[in-house]
């Protein structure tokens, strides 16, 4: 029975929901899930929630999206929700820290390979991306929740670019759980957001010059930088 979802972590809880109403039978493999629309009214939240923990699923195998007929509960989803040890992890506060330091160590190696194997053509949509969050380091976009999002792409591009597309399902099986923390980022003080978006460049700058030890080594740091901030403010 799906409840309205509570006011604490939106997205948590309704991708708690949606895994007890398989693992319950309300949802049966094969079946149609509900539309987003009406997933959002049933739970009582943002369609972005309703996103997030779809994709989610997806990533997991747990649901399957066909395009003009809807979302379906895949046949083998009670198996790969009990064979899936991430999502015990996915509802662990603790876990988050974890997660994060599992980003860091992909997307180190992510850039790694995008140094060594870029195209002319991979890094003028590197630059693109770059631009909608940051024009120069004299001039950063504001810290808000549409350049939250192009941080994010940010990353995904690199990712992209590396030419790995395990590390890449890897790095989006944990951006939903990451990005549903993404409110800490917007508590950042603006120094450290500017400080952040500058390292952006510089890692481009690595990228183009074909440089991979140190665009890791850059990746890592700024990554690292992030997560010690945000421990601290939640710490207090």
């Amino acid at each position: 029975m799906i409840k309205p979802a509570s006011r604490t972590t939106l997205y948590q809880e309704v991708l708690k929901q949606m895994l007890e109403a398989v693992k319950d039978g309300t949802w049966t493999p094969g079946e149609k899930i509900p539309s987003e629309m009406e997933l959002a009214e049933q739970f009582e939240v943002g369609r972005n929630s309703i996103r997030e923990a779809t994709k989610s699923l997806a990533v997991f195998g747990i649901v399957d999206s066909r395009p003009g007929q809807g979302t379906f509960i895949s046949e083998d989803a009670l198996r790969k929700i009990t064979n899936t040890e991430l999502m015990n992890y996915l509802f662990d506060n603790s876990s988050w820290v974890e997660l994060m330091q599992i980003r860091i160590m992909l997307e180190s190696q992510n850039v790694y390979w995008a140094a060594e194997r870029a195209t002319p053509d991979d890094i003028m949509e590197l630059e693109e991306v770059l631009l909608r969050s940051t024009d120069s380091e004299e001039k950063i976009h504001p810290k808000n929740e549409e350049n939250l999002k192009y941080h994010s792409d940010f990353h995904e591009t690199i990712a992209r670019i590396g030419g790995n597309k395990l590390a890449l399902r890897l790095l989006r099986s944990i951006r939903s759980e990451i990005d549903a923390q993404r409110h800490e980022y917007l508590d950042l003080k603006d120094e450290d957001w500017d400080k952040m978006m500058v390292e952006h460049r510089q890692i481009v700058d690595l990228v183009k010059k074909h440089k991979p030890r140190e665009a890791a080594e850059t990746m890592k740091a700024h990554l690292m930088y992030g997560l010690e901030k945000i421990i601290k403010k939640v710490k207090k």
